[in-house]
C-alpha cells in the first residue's frame, strides 16, 4: 500500500455508514458468511463487522424483490400485482444496520455514504442476469419541497455512484409533476393513490431500451411502479429496479 494511502487512512478513517463506528479489519473467514457477490470487499468499505453480521442479504423474486426462499420470476405477492417494472435488485431488510444506514444518508446529512452504499449496491446487480442489457441509469426524483428541505437527492446521488461503478450513462429524465405527500404511514392503496400519475419522462429515450431506475428503498412497488410507467410512455422497453432495502 503506498504510503500516502496508509497517512488518508490514518487521518480519515472508515467508519460505518449505519453506527459510524469506525471500521476495523473483520476476524479471518468473515468473507465467508456474505453472499458470493460481495467477494470484491464492498462490504468491509461500507459496514463494520458486527453491522454487517447482522443484515438480512436479500436473494428475492427476481420480478419485485420479495425475500423468497428460492429466487425466480414471480411470486405471491408480485402475481397479486400489475408492477410496470421488469425486475428488482435488493440489497437487504430495512432493519438493523440497513435502515440506520439509509436513515443517515436521506435524513442526516449524508451524502458522503452514496459512494459506499453505491458501490456495494452496484456489486449486488452486477450479479443480476439482466444487467448487461442495461443501456441508461435513472434516478427517482424528489418532490420540490422535500427536496428543497434535504437540500439533495439521495436517489440522484446513488444513481451517479452507481453508474461510475458500472461505466453506465446516468440522466435525470423523470420530472416529478405532482406533489405527493410522504408515502410514511400510508396504507398500500393510499400510497398507490399518492403516487398516481406523480412523473414524466422529459426526455425521449432510445425505443425499447433498457433502463434501470435508482431509489433507496421499495415499500409497496408504488413509486417505481409510476416512474417504470412514465418511462416505458418515454420508450423504454424494460425497466429494472434497484434498491439498497426492502
Amino acid at each position: 500500500m503506498p504510503l500516502w494511502h496508509s497517512l488518508l487512512d490514518l487521518l480519515f478513517p472508515l467508519r460505518c455508514a449505519s453506527c459510524r463506528e469506525q471500521i476495523a479489519p473483520y476476524p479471518a473467514g468473515g468473507e465467508n458468511d456474505f453472499p458470493y457477490w460481495a467477494a470484491g470487499g464492498e462490504i468491509e468499505n461500507t459496514f463494520c463487522w458486527p453491522c454487517a453480521s447482522g443484515i438480512s442479504w436479500i436473494e428475492g423474486c427476481l420480478r419485485c424483490g420479495t425475500p423468497v426462499e428460492n429466487p425466480a420470476p414471480g411470486c405471491f405477492w408480485c402475481e397479486k400485482k400489475q408492477f410496470a417494472f421488469d425486475d428488482c435488485c435488493v440489497l437487504g431488510s430495512y432493519n438493523e444496520a440497513v435502515r440506520g444506514a439509509v436513515h443517515r444518508f436521506k435524513y442526516r446529512r449524508g451524502e458522503h455514504l452514496a459512494k459506499p452504499l453505491g458501490r456495494l449496491l452496484a456489486a449486488r446487480l452486477s450479479s443480476m442476469p439482466w444487467i448487461g442489457s442495461v443501456n441508461l441509469v435513472v434516478p427517482v426524483p424528489l418532490c420540490r419541497k422535500r427536496h428543497s428541505q434535504r437540500g439533495y437527492n439521495q436517489a440522484a446521488l446513488l444513481a451517479s455512484a452507481v453508474g461510475r461503478a458500472l461505466d453506465l450513462p446516468v440522466r435525470e429524465c423523470l420530472q416529478r409533476i405532482k406533489e405527493t405527500q410522504s408515502q410514511t404511514g400510508l396504507s398500500r392503496g393510499m400510497r398507490a393513490e399518492n403516487m398516481r400519475d406523480a412523473f414524466r419522462c422529459q426526455n425521449e429515450l432510445a425505443l425499447d431500451s433498457h433502463v434501470l431506475i435508482l431509489d433507496d428503498v421499495l415499500t409497496s412497488g408504488a413509486t417505481a411502479h409510476e416512474a417504470s410507467r412514465a418511462l416505458k410512455k418515454g420508450g423504454a422497453g424494460r425497466v429494472s429496479v434497484a434498491v439498497i432495502a426492502r
